[in-house]
């Protein structure tokens, strides 16, 4: 006989493909995957998916490590780290904040424009890609959906 548990059990496994979040899960990691392959061919061997989270938030003014950090929603440490790696490897520098001896400001370098310019390059290609799959209709009832969701959230 088949305890409560079990069917509780069943039940979940029976939902779990349709499951938004593992949904969303399997779409970002095939994005990451694509986006990577195709910035390393561009000659960007060095450059890490975790990178990406200031190299997209980085403004073209400068943005402080703080900042950075509260947009990527990482720590700031974590942030620091990002910022260390992609100073190291010539994408971006860092200056003391005119104002605030405490802060840093990030800018990109020449070498951080272009991968800025050629990533998003590529996740256009990406998205075309998807696009073709599901057609340009849903593409963008897809993109309606998600901007009013994360507006919601208040994480755009």
């Amino acid at each position: 006989m088949e305890s409560t548990r079990d069917k509780k059990i069943q039940s979940i496994i029976e939902q779990r493909s349709r499951s938004l979040i593992r949904l969303v899960s399997l779409l970002k990691k095939d994005i990451e995957v694509r986006l990577m392959e195709k910035i390393h061919a561009l000659g960007y061997e060095n450059f890490k998916m975790g990178d990406m989270v200031c190299l997209a938030n980085v403004s073209v003014d400068g943005t402080i490590n703080n900042e950075l950090a509260k947009k990527a929603r990482i720590t700031k440490q974590a942030m620091s780290k990002v910022v260390k790696n992609l100073e190291n490897d010539g994408y971006i520098y860092t200056k003391k904040h005119e104002t605030d001896n405490r802060a840093t400001v990030i800018f990109l370098t020449d070498r951080g424009k272009d991968l800025a310019i050629d990533a998003f390059g590529c996740v256009k290609e990406i998205q075309e890609s998807y696009t073709s799959i599901i057609g340009e209709q849903d593409a963008d009832k897809l993109k309606e959906i998600l901007t009013k969701l994360l507006t919601e959230l208040e994480i755009l």
